[in-house]
């Protein structure tokens, strides 16, 4: 299936710029307002990623290219609470857009139709609010169990919540393909979601286990070898097999509705199985 991904996204190149070019914007900016802090470590990163791959997501630098840096952007640039605020505000609507759209996209690679940015936008404005509120709910549970944890564990606790919150990642991870592919609101794709997982297909754990090797791969290169150089080039490279993988992700799905409709007739009757 891993494969299948990449021959596919070879058709599609055009999907592996979404994840590149916001990759590189969040890179130009946070460069040109806090310069590029940081120095070198060897750190592995476990990280899980479903929909739009950010190489933000294996940084552990007080720097983020995908996304923002609340806490650098606070203590290093003079900025207002409220000017962090806003910022925070606008990131998360853009990305909660952007994540749908570009899911939107990968549900159409796989049945293998033709893609443009004009379905990226449709996708995005038709479930960006569900996919705000998905992201909202991971940030409030993360921020709560976390406090929570570290209140009556310490230390011991932020490990269990890494390992807490990877084991929910991994039983959920079909979350927000859920919500777009089978265009179900945010709770009930929560429950379908685990249907899922629990009918997965013999793919699934390989694709899985791909995700959280390169992004200990690149976590270990980008943050051993801390430079603007470095952390460039690897936006390309993360960008195309990360996007690759996704693309195998969503095959898994497809696979998944599809032996569900021939078994029992339930979902959606319009998904070819995605095995050729």
């Amino acid at each position: 299936m891993i494969s299948k991904g990449f021959e596919r996204l070879n058709q599609h190149l055009s999907l592996a710029a979404y994840s590149i070019v916001t990759d590189l914007i969040g890179f130009f900016f946070s460069l040109g307002l806090t310069g590029f802090p940081g120095e070198s470590k060897f750190t592995l990163k476990f990280a899980i990623e479903t929909g739009l791959p950010s190489i933000a997501s294996v940084i552990d630098q007080k720097y983020a290219t995908g996304g923002l840096n609340l806490q650098l952007i606070g203590n290093d640039a003079g900025t207002t609470t409220s000017f962090i605020f806003l910022t925070f505000i606008f990131f998360l609507i853009v990305g909660s857009w952007i994540e749908a759209g570009f899911i939107g996209l990968l549900h159409e690679v796989v049945q293998n139709n033709r893609v443009s940015f004009h379905q990226f936008l449709e996708y995005g404005r038709r479930f960006f609010l569900r996919m705000l509120g998905l992201e909202i709910f991971i940030i409030l549970f993360m921020i709560i169990t976390t406090a929570i944890l570290l209140l009556i564990l310490n230390f011991v606790g932020a490990i269990l919540m890494i390992v807490l919150f990877i084991i929910l990642r991994i039983l959920y991870i079909y979350w927000e393909f859920t919500v777009v592919v089978e265009d179900l609101g945010v709770w009930e794709a929560f429950t379908r979601c685990r249907e899922h997982f629990r009918n997965r297909e013999e793919h699934t754990v390989q694709v899985i286990i791909a995700i959280l090797f390169t992004g200990m791969v690149f976590g270990l290169v980008v943050n051993g070898l801390w430079h603007p150089v470095v952390l460039f080039l690897a936006i390309f490279g993360y960008g195309y097999i990360a996007t690759g993988l996704q693309v195998a992700l969503m095959f898994t799905l497809h696979q998944i509705l599809y032996n569900q409709n021939r078994l029992d007739g339930s979902g959606n009757d319009s998904l070819p199985t995605p095995v050729e």
